[in-house]
């Protein structure tokens, strides 16, 4: 196959590799991130506890969220720009992954705010520079790419800043306009591969029908994805169309910005009942089936495709409004394998603190966990006497944090500091870096458990109650409740804590 080199369409015709198609492709890009996201990874750590989990798109693939189409995403229009090389796209899809990774982290920081999102902040201006870089390899200062790639960056700006000014905390309306500037802009970004491939090709012909496509594709594909998280959303007071229909079809505006704001349950009722689920469901499909109209004609079956496929998972959705949020969709969590070595708690003889061995190197030898309350420590081993051991940190987690809980509803009137054994300023850096703990969620639950002990090799100065409080953490989290009267499943627990980590 031959084909002209990337970012010179003038060139001569080269050799070009062979198509592998769009598996071997996915790999060939993931081949490319990985010694990327590696050393940003590296950078971003503190003595190796990681100030950022995996990039978003990592964890989303680890919770069974399939984003891998968004590493190969110029492949989607290749019909329309025959002309670019297989090296320029698999540039192009290298750079569009990373890109992707960078918007999901900054939608991460708007949507899900922590007391200390550094990290975060810190890996989406690394991956926005990793691309960059890349793009200028690709494309000169005079390139018509960089035109469009500001008026698509200024898009997405202005509708993740119109969305959280206008319907965060507060019922507002979603005039036509409006609606189809933030849904649209939200993906705006990754409209700028058009622009790219439209470069590389030296055609300009396509890109406007196949921009105004992209726009009415993604504001389809964004109502019904709002349609699946609604809870997430109306948990984080994100009103969006699905529930702002919804909320204003029934006069609800004084309820929801009240101090008394109805329950979850009876908003899932109310999007049922008063038709602005299905409704929303609906406006999707006739987005869908304009874009699908808007590309007709052109060379691009795999976005076609994409459409096509969009508009076939819609059209079968069906709302309901009372099913548990863990449940989205999400797989089971893995069983604990069979063999092995088991960790054992301790049996009331301290304050068991279970950790990866990984974590010894930031953590503090002379913070050890003390409960000093007989009354909390006798009930906490009480509850891990009740099993025989655990053979992951998954399942160490879980069983600590059904202690902890236990003993919270025994002794009430005793602050969560005595029952995790923990300093009250220990347990303010433990909340204020909820955000880089979930890194270690994202890496270590499989791994082999221990519980901590002062050792040469901590030489750290956080605190070993980390394993204690994440425990915590997570029942708290997945129940609402500070002392759960009775503590969700295991599985229910981590179901609940993937689909909110990538909702």
């Amino acid at each position: 196959m031959t084909g002209r080199r990337p970012g010179n369409p003038g060139a001569a015709p080269v050799k070009q590799e062979t198509h592998v198609g769009w598996q071997g492709d996915n790999v060939l890009v993931h081949d490319a991130r990985r010694p990327i996201t590696r050393r940003l990874r590296r950078a971003l750590s503190v003595d190796g506890l990681p100030a950022a989990g995996a990039p978003p798109s990592e964890r989303r693939i680890a919770a069974g969220v399939d984003t891998r189409g968004f590493s190969t995403y110029p492949l989607l229009f290749y019909g329309a720009f025959p002309n670019v090389s297989l090296a320029g796209l698999r540039a192009l899809c290298t750079c569009g992954s990373l890109l992707f990774d960078h918007v999901l982290c900054l939608d991460q920081l708007c949507d899900r705010p922590s007391p200390d999102d550094s990290g975060t902040l810190l890996l989406s201006t690394a991956l926005y520079r990793e691309a960059l870089g890349m793009l200028h390899e690709l494309f000169p200062a005079g390139s018509r790419f960089w035109a469009c790639f500001d008026r698509n960056y200024e898009h997405f700006s202005r509708a993740m800043l119109a969305e959280g000014a206008r319907h965060r905390d507060l019922v507002t309306p979603y005039p036509p306009d409006d609606l189809e500037m933030i849904y649209s802009g939200k993906s705006a970004v990754a409209k700028s591969c058009l622009a790219a491939l439209a470069a590389l090709d030296g055609n300009q012909q396509a890109i406007e029908t196949l921009e105004a496509s992209h726009d009415l594709f993604y504001i389809g594909f964004q109502l019904a994805d709002d349609l699946d998280d609604w809870r997430a959303d109306y948990e984080r007071r994100m009103y969006t169309y699905p529930l702002t229909r919804a909320f204003l079809s029934a006069g609800w505006q004084g309820r929801v910005e009240s101090g008394a704001r109805p329950s979850v349950e009876e908003v899932g009722d109310l999007l049922a009942r008063s038709g602005a689920a299905e409704e929303t469901r609906a406006l999707a499909l006739r987005y869908l089936a304009r874009a699908q109209a808007a590309a007709s004609g052109l060379e691009v079956d795999g976005w076609s495709g994409a459409i096509r496929n969009a508009h076939r998972r819609i059209s079968e959705m069906r709302f309901d409004g009372t099913r548990p949020a863990e449940a989205d969709g999400q797989p089971a969590v893995e069983p604990a394998p069979e063999g092995g070595v088991r960790m054992r708690w301790s049996g009331g003889r301290a304050a068991d603190a279970p950790i990866a061995r990984t974590w010894y190197p930031w953590l503090a030898p002379a913070r050890e966990p003390r409960v000093t309350d007989q009354d909390i420590l006798r009930e906490q081993a009480g509850i891990l006497a009740e099993g025989q051991g655990v053979h992951s940190l998954r399942e160490a987690l879980y069983d600590v944090g059904r202690a902890v809980h236990a003993s919270l509803r025994a002794f009430p009137g005793r602050g969560l500091e005595a029952h995790l054994g923990v300093s009250a300023a220990e347990l303010a850096w433990l909340r204020r870096h909820d955000a880089w703990l979930d890194g270690l969620l994202t890496d270590d639950l499989d791994e082999p458990p221990e519980l901590w002990t002062p050792a040469e090799r901590s030489s750290g100065w956080a605190p070993p109650a980390v394993g204690r409080y994440l425990g915590y953490r997570l029942i708290s989290d997945c129940s609402g409740e500070p002392a759960a009267a009775v503590p969700p499943s295991m599985d229910a627990v981590f179901r609940h804590h993937r689909t909110r980590s990538i909702a």
